[in-house]
């Protein structure tokens, strides 16, 4: 069934908000302001999902989407607005999201903090099989709209220059593999997922070893930002402990936390682990531990035999969020002075921060927002509780 309807604003994801008959409507790619004529695709008790049809009045801020792509390709929700519009909008929905979540309007949300690329900024990619599993070469492409189909293509415009070779050419997957990683080292040689290599990333003046079956960050410019903001907090607390919950290679740690008497990184990958104690060495930075496993297993067996005062926990979890053992743990034990909690998922964030402030121990003493993915409809958080 197609309807006509105004669009009022766009919520997080990306998708634009009207109302039929009262209900909420959500139509992909419409603008705020605009009168469109969309398609619905489901119609649930409480809201609908749309597909645009149409634009009958278009917004002023409409501008023509510059990839080829964006009517196949799931990747991209915002190229239809002027990048500052973006960012606009990305900073209200951080704003209404958490008071929403925890109906209060005074939690201290900063502007949105952005680097100088709105394309070309990902230093790594993921793309996927798109014919039947066999070994022969084939071409690899990105999840399509449906969440289903994959859509072949001959570049995107968020990856690096350098990646520009990898969606033309044919690659050769392994039976195990529906997807391949492909990340670039700071001279601009690519890695990729279907074996370990080690590689080094240069950011905030250091160069760090980094494995191709590992994470890292993929905006190495807001990532810097973020390392620069941490910095400052790290200077105001003074903390005589430093405890980064899901360390990865040691980025945070070896750029904001030298300063610190005392530091402990714990991370249950085996390959950021192996990679992080290289770091550490070559840099040398005083590192007290390195605990490897489930962070939530080892980080409250540590908590509990080493309580100190002055102690900050830093997290930076998979875009899952951390465990509820873990957030319950947060919530009821001394922990710590600080906590401060950077996730790459908006609503997994609000989820754990619920859960760790239920307990009535931490408040939310500050909020950032950093656009880590331009384009896009994701947000990464930078939250700061603090004892109360």
């Amino acid at each position: 069934m197609d309807i006509e309807l105004k669009i009022e604003k766009l919520v997080f994801g990306g998708d634009g908000l009207g109302f039929v008959d009262g209900k909420a409507c959500f139509v992909e790619r419409a603008l705020p302001g605009e009168k469109v004529l969309a398609r619905i695709l489901s119609d649930k008790p409480n809201f609908m999902k749309a597909k645009l049809i149409r634009v009958l009045e278009a917004s002023p801020n409409r501008i023509p989407a510059p990839c080829p792509y964006i009517e196949r390709c799931g990747g991209c929700q915002y190229q239809d607005l002027p990048y500052s519009e973006e960012l606009k909008w990305k900073e209200r929905q951080v704003r209404e999201s958490f008071a929403q979540a925890f109906k209060a309007e005074d939690i201290p949300i900063l502007p949105i903090q952005q680097g100088s690329r709105e394309y070309g900024y990902r230093t790594s990619i993921t793309i996927h099989r798109t014919t039947e599993k066999n070994h022969k070469p084939q071409r690899l492409g990105f999840i399509g709209h449906d969440n289903y189909s994959k859509v072949l293509i001959d570049y995107c415009m968020l990856a690096d220059d350098w990646l520009k070779e990898i969606f033309t050419t044919e690659h050769k997957l392994n039976r195990r593999e529906e997807k391949r990683g492909f990340k670039l080292d700071e001279k601009g040689r690519i890695f990729t997922s279907d074996e370990e290599k080690l590689y080094r990333v240069r950011i905030g003046g250091l160069s760090l070893w980094t494995s191709s079956m590992g994470f890292f960050q993929n905006n190495i410019e807001v990532t810097e930002l973020i390392a620069k903001k941490l910095a400052e907090y790290l200077a105001v607390l003074k903390p005589s402990r430093f405890l980064d919950l899901y360390a990865g290679v040691g980025t945070f740690p070896l750029l904001v936390a030298r300063g610190v008497p005392e530091v402990h990184c714990f991370e249950d990958s085996p390959y950021s682990t192996g990679c992080l104690r290289r770091n550490v060495r070559e840099l040398e930075l005083p590192l007290a531990g390195i605990f490897s496993g489930k962070v939530e297993k080892t980080f409250p067996r540590f908590i509990v035999r080493n309580p100190r005062p002055g102690t900050l926990v830093f997290m930076d979890p998979p875009r899952q969020g951390i465990a509820s053992s873990l957030a319950d743990f947060l919530a009821k034990e001394d922990v710590g002075e600080n906590i401060l909690y950077l996730a790459c998922d908006l609503q997994i964030l609000l989820r754990d921060l619920k859960q760790i402030l239920a307990a009535g121990r931490y408040k939310i003493r500050e909020v950032v927002p950093f656009d880590m993915f331009p384009r896009t409809k994701h947000i990464e958080v930078l939250a700061w509780l603090t004892k109360i």
